[in-house]
């Protein structure tokens, strides 16, 4: 049986910011319906310990950062037996604000610190088997935040585990002054071009690419993009030479937790065969956002981060033509302060058309997602992208621009259409798939046929878990 220990920032349901969570939830339950014995480990914020099953042992991992003991807790998930370790230390995560920021939004000034104690946590427990009584075959990353968890396993000559790092977005590549690497207890040599260094300063991310034996991106797409300047983000150079051990991997969908026909959060359950309830979803949110109520027109929805990255600047600019042609918008998400003000300046200037919600709510984004008529994901980059694949599932068309992951699962024209699509990052490209969209949804027998295909799709961690457990085998054969 292979022993796979999956080291993240933040697990479904216990804390989510973003996609990662998702997939930290999911992918680790696919594997273990596998035959695979799967353990999770991530740091122990505020509140975590309420979301748990009790802590059965607690394990002393002595105070190697001078900040206060780190505590390894042993648990399990609240709806199913996959084990959990829990790194607990007070200074370092039990916070008032978010796992990475603060109440204001900004980063905590110690992250560098708080993430190596958390990967150096990951790394003891690898290279120390006899800590947990435990040994994992492979030690799987993601993110900067276990990044330096690489480092540490390679400085103290790791023998013991395959590791592989999942880089989920590399534009978030954990850099941090140089001063702050000797914060980390790793040998100064490690800091050099081949090694943590970046551009002066040193790169939490990088350490896990460089000392990991395999990588892996969220879609085949985006292994690609990110081997250029434009997509690289510093690191293209660096994953150019690695490029034997890059893959790409797309990511699945829970369908226990997004599907239309077993979707606990909706009041009205539907699937391809009964497409004419999802207007039953449609009416009441229009109703829940006190917009007006009439189902002949397209409602647009957004479920997303207000960044530049999701190109959402190009809805806005949009935005204001498509509601004179009737459409209506629907959007949940927070981030760049300009967006969000933005968007609530549309709903204002159109109150019966534009309903903008700031903040993310998990059990609204299932009734968005079965309400609206599309999606728009008008990404300037996108790793892989989620909210597309639940869309989908849902019978709500994706209106996407050409890149990452929505290149690899959102097609337009030929017998696999499944929603719009759009090459160039520009609000007229964004306008025009817009138009398409509009005239498609006045042509109902088309609708409900793109509608039908995009729900045929199945993008279920089933159905991509061989790949990993593919690449696992071939790093254990190579060992």
């Amino acid at each position: 049986m292979m022993k796979i220990l999956f080291a993240a920032s933040e697990i479904y349901p216990l804390i989510k910011t973003g996609g990662l969570a998702d997939v930290a939830g999911a992918l680790p339950l696919a594997l273990r319906k596998k035959g695979c014995d799967v353990r999770l480990i991530m740091p122990a914020y505020n509140g975590i310990l309420d979301k748990v099953a009790p802590i059965h042992n607690t394990i002393n991992l002595g105070n190697p950062f001078g900040v206060g003991d780190l505590l390894l807790l042993e648990s399990h998930l609240p709806e199913n037996d996959t084990p959990i370790w829990l790194v607990q230390c007070q200074a370092l995560f039990e916070r008032d604000g978010g796992p990475y920021v603060d109440n204001h939004g900004l980063d905590y000034a110690d992250n560098h610190l708080r993430f190596a104690a958390f990967s150096w946590a990951v790394a003891h427990i690898i290279s120390n088997s006899t800590v947990i009584n435990w040994q994992a075959d492979i030690a799987h990353l993601n993110d900067w935040q276990t990044g330096l968890a690489a480092a540490y396993l390679h400085s103290w000559g790791n023998q013991d585990s395959a590791v592989v790092t999942t880089v989920h977005n590399l534009r978030y590549n954990g850099s941090f002054a140089q001063e702050k690497f000797y914060d980390l207890q790793l040998p100064h040599h490690m800091f050099n071009m081949h090694g943590l260094e970046f551009y002066g300063q040193f790169s939490a991310l990088k350490a896990g690419l460089v000392y990991a034996d395999a990588i892996t991106t969220v879609s085949p797409t985006y292994a690609s993009e990110i081997l250029t300047p434009h997509y690289g983000d510093g690191l293209d150079g660096v994953l150019t030479a690695m490029q034997g051990k890059l893959t790409g991997i797309l990511n699945g969908v829970d369908y226990d937790q997004w599907s239309p026909e077993k979707d606990a959060l909706l009041a009205i359950n539907y699937d391809k065969n009964s497409l004419h309830l999802k207007q039953d979803n449609k009416r009441l949110l229009l109703e829940e956002c006190g917009l007006d109520t009439h189902l002949d027109q397209p409602v647009l929805g957004i479920v997303s981060r207000l960044t530049e990255q999701k190109g959402l600047d190009l809805v806005l600019e949009v935005m204001p033509n498509m509601l004179e042609q009737g459409c209506k918008l629907v959007l949940l998400g927070s981030g760049d302060k300009q967006l969000e003000a933005g968007f609530l300046e549309l709903q204002k200037r159109y109150p019966q058309q534009v309903s903008v919600r700031i903040g993310y709510m998990e059990d609204y984004s299932h009734r968005l997602q079965a309400g609206v008529d599309a999606l728009l994901i008008p990404s300037r980059f996108e790793p892989c992208g989620l909210t597309q694949l639940y869309a989908l599932k849902y019978g709500t068309l994706p209106v996407v621009r050409r890149t990452g992951g929505l290149a690899d699962t959102v097609f337009e024209g030929g017998d696999k259409a499944n929603g719009f699509v759009f090459e160039e990052a520009s609000a007229h490209a964004l306008y025009e798939a817009l138009q398409r969209t509009v005239e498609a949804f006045r042509d109902t027998e088309k609708w409900q046929q793109l509608q039908t295909n995009a729900m045929s799709y199945d993008y279920s961690w089933q159905a991509v878990t061989d790949q990993w457990l593919g690449l696992y085998q071939s790093l254990l054969n190579n060992r």
